[in-house]
């Protein structure tokens, strides 16, 4: 399938987080980030919300490309899991569209290091 034609477009936040696409189709996403020492906390870990902003945006961006053009979307809800540590290198992060209902989108997001998976989300975003 062919991009959705307004998905490429990054907001000044995932800028400066230092999000870039790597491929994006309607009803996936595959976001990567090197990762900077600006994303650690205070244990010199990859930060919590840092990892979850890379699925929010991986999902949010796959939800969308599932949308009509005179619709938008947000997040309503979204459960992870974190399942390792991250203290550099690069993560990449794959979200799917698991069901496009009329009010809602259900988006499954993956972020893996080396193929190790790094944390797992569903998230279920509005349709507005």
């Amino acid at each position: 399938m062919s991009p959705h034609p307004t998905l490429n477009r990054m907001s000044a936040f995932t800028r400066m987080l230092g999000l870039e696409f790597k491929s994006i189709e309607v009803g996936t996403c595959t976001l990567t980030l090197p990762i900077r020492e600006d994303h650690f906390n205070s244990t010199e870990r990859v930060h919590g919300g840092v990892i979850f902003s890379l699925l929010d945006s991986a999902m949010g961006a796959a939800a969308f490309s599932v949308l009509e053009p005179h619709e938008s979307t947000a997040t309503v809800e979204c459960k992870i899991n974190y399942t390792r540590a991250v203290v550099g290198g690069e993560l990449e992060c794959i979200g799917k569209v698991v069901h496009a209902g009329t009010r809602t989108v259900v988006v499954d997001g993956e972020i893996r290091q080396d193929g190790a998976l790094v944390a797992k989300a569903l998230g279920t975003f509005a349709r507005i």
